[in-house]
C-alpha cells in the first residue's frame, strides 16, 4: 500500500509538471492607419450613401500577392492582421460633410486592397474603389468609374504593406473626390 501511495504522489507532481509547460505562443499584430486628422480627411462634395467592399477584401486579415510567382494567388499574413475591416480603415479617411440639398449620392465599393510582391524583396500596396454616383429621386446611375492607386512599401512584411496601403488608399480617395466633383458639375448634381 506505500508504495501505491507513493506512485500516485509522484504521478500527481509529474502532472503539475507537465501542465505547467505550455508551448511558446506570439501574439499577432494589430495594425491599422493610425490616428487621422480632420485635415486630412477627404470630401467628396456630395453625401456619401454607402460604402462597402467586395466580400474578398471584408475581413481583417492583411492580404499579399507574388505577383513574381503567381499573380492570381492570394495569400494572409499568419502573425499579422487589421484591427478593423478594410473599409472602416477607409471610412475613417472620409470627412463627414452631410450635403442634403444635393440631387445626388456617392457609392464606394472597395474592390481590391493588397500588398503586391513583385520580387521577394519589392513590394507595394494597391487599392481599387469603385466609384459609382447615383441621382437621388430615380435612382439612375449617372456616373460610373474604376479608380485605383499604389505606393511602394518600405519594406517587405507585413508592416511595409499596411504603411503602403495606408498612402494608397489616401490616395484613391483623393482620386476619388475628383472624379466625384468633376462628374457632379457636368450632371448638376449640387442643387435639387
Amino acid at each position: 500500500m506505500p508504495n501505491f501511495i507513493a506512485l500516485l504522489v509522484l504521478a500527481s507532481s509529474l502532472t503539475a509538471c507537465v501542465s505547467s509547460i505550455k508551448p511558446e505562443t506570439k501574439q499577432s499584430d494589430f495594425y491599422d492607419f493610425g490616428l487621422q486628422k480632420p485635415e486630412q480627411q477627404v470630401d467628396f462634395g456630395l453625401p456619401l450613401e454607402s460604402l462597402s467592399a467586395v466580400e474578398a477584401v471584408q475581413h481583417g486579415n492583411i492580404r499579399y500577392r507574388l505577383a513574381y510567382k503567381n499573380p492570381t494567388q492570394v495569400f494572409t499574413y499568419a502573425g499579422s492582421r487589421w484591427s478593423s475591416l478594410p473599409v472602416e480603415l477607409l471610412r475613417q479617411q472620409i470627412g463627414n460633410n452631410p450635403k442634403p440639398e444635393a440631387r445626388c449620392s456617392l457609392k464606394l465599393q472597395l474592390v481590391a486592397f493588397d500588398q503586391v510582391f513583385d520580387s521577394a524583396s519589392s513590394s507595394h500596396g494597391v487599392v481599387q474603389l469603385q466609384a459609382s454616383i447615383v441621382e437621388r429621386r430615380t435612382r439612375t446611375i449617372v456616373g460610373q468609374t474604376l479608380l485605383s492607386a499604389q505606393a511602394p512599401a518600405s519594406s517587405a512584411d507585413a508592416k511595409g504593406g499596411v504603411a503602403a496601403l495606408n498612402q494608397a488608399s489616401a490616395s484613391v480617395l483623393n482620386q476619388a473626390a475628383d472624379w466625384v466633383k468633376a462628374t457632379a458639375a457636368t450632371q448638376s448634381c449640387q442643387a435639387q
